[in-house]
């Protein structure tokens, strides 16, 4: 088979090749650290790449098979760098102690096409994936599946660009995912262990059918708000902690289970339906949002157990700009409901909770004190 260029003495010397897939064909070594690979290829042992040599560069259309192994930095430069245009794959091993463990080259005028990231570790780089575009405007499509991300300061980082994340795991980074201007969709994945799990400034964040646990802020989010849907959040010491969002934040479905704070509006709206809340310490809370920039918070078909407080927030100055419907707080350590000024949307009810009376701003069925 071709040589695609030169290997240097030097990574010759450490053993690492790549070999043009597939990998059982007669190939000749081809070129290790900074080399642009123009073929499938395969790595077929651990390549470490000194500082100013760079990692590998991928043609269009071109996959990387890592082949089980690892492919480790200096703590700078790009592990893999991919083009602008067209699609480019990774696979099957680790990416290690880069600044960057994957990006695409800095687009200027055009950046399309798909990046598919399966089966990958990164870990102790600077951003593990990024899938940044071009100012202003969409980037790549990551499509990232069955990867770990760990020891990370960000595990997923980008201004502006979109990553697709499926059946991965994000743990002991400073953020699993960091974005500014961008998006993340996450579904059945695990975020654990991490300062903070999703960061999202005017970004479009979205989780289902996942666990955030043990995080310090499961999301911390501006601007657009984020979507939780099907997940549990436990552990954290904020499950969602929103500010500045006149994007609603959207949680439905989920399970907010024994963090410091549930649900934590700051100059935000949302949609809270359906969901559980247990053993939290202030499982909701509002400082209140301007009716004229944000829209109404709705509460709706909540339970609210064996929190510390339920739902509290005191006298807000223009209101809450919040409604509660349907909600049932039960057996909370101190406040079921505490909301005054809110808008009572009917069918709430509260007993069992260890401070009198059991509601306050809305008519709560059932209202009994604590036996």
């Amino acid at each position: 088979m071709r040589l695609t260029s030169m290997l240097s003495g030097a990574a010759l010397a450490a053993g690492a090749v790549l070999v043009a897939a597939p990998a059982h064909a007669l190939v000749d070594p081809v070129p290790g650290c900074g080399t642009l690979l123009t073929t499938d290829s395969v790595l077929t042992a651990d390549l470490t790449c000194p500082a100013g040599a760079g990692g590998l560069e991928l043609a269009e259309g071109v996959t990387l098979d890592l082949g089980g192994h690892t492919l480790r930095g200096p703590g700078s430069g790009i592990g893999v760098k991919v083009q602008v245009l067209g699609d480019a794959g990774v696979r099957n091993g680790t990416i290690a102690g880069w600044g960057t463990g994957i990006r695409n080259d800095e687009p200027e005028f055009e950046i399309d096409g798909v990046v598919t990231i399966a089966d990958v570790t990164f870990t102790e780089n600077g951003t593990g994936v990024d899938p940044s575009g071009r100012w202003g405007a969409s980037g790549k499509t990551y499509e990232v599946s069955d990867s770990t991300f760990t020891s990370n300061s960000e595990g997923i980082g980008a201004f502006y660009g979109y990553a697709h994340v499926v059946r991965s795991v994000f743990t002991g980074n400073a953020s699993a995912v960091s974005l500014i201007t961008a998006g993340v969709f996450i579904e059945d994945s695990r975020i654990e262990n991490n300062s903070t799990g999703l960061y999202c400034d005017e970004s479009g964040c979205r989780v289902h059918r996942s666990t955030l646990a043990d995080n310090g802020a499961a999301f911390d989010v501006r601007t657009f708000g984020a979507e939780v849907v099907d997940s549990v959040l436990e552990r954290n010491d904020v499950a969602l902690r929103s500010f500045g969002a006149w994007g609603a934040n959207y949680v439905s479905g989920s399970e907010i289970l024994d963090n410091g704070t549930g649900i934590d509006l700051q100059s935000s709206s949302a949609r809270v339906l359906d969901n559980v809340f247990r053993g939290n310490g202030l499982a909701f809370t509002t400082d209140g949002t301007d009716p004229t920039w944000f829209a109404e918070t709705l509460v709706r078909g909540n339970l609210f157990e064996r929190n510390d407080d339920a739902i509290f927030f005191d006298e807000i100055e223009g209101g809450p700009n919040t409604r509660l419907t349907k909600n049932t707080a039960n057996d909370n350590r101190g406040w079921g409901i505490h909301a005054p000024g809110v808008v009572d949307g009917g069918g709430n009810k509260a007993k069992g909770n260890g401070n009198q009376p059991q509601c306050v701003g809305v008519v709560c069925k059932g209202s009994k004190p604590r036996s």
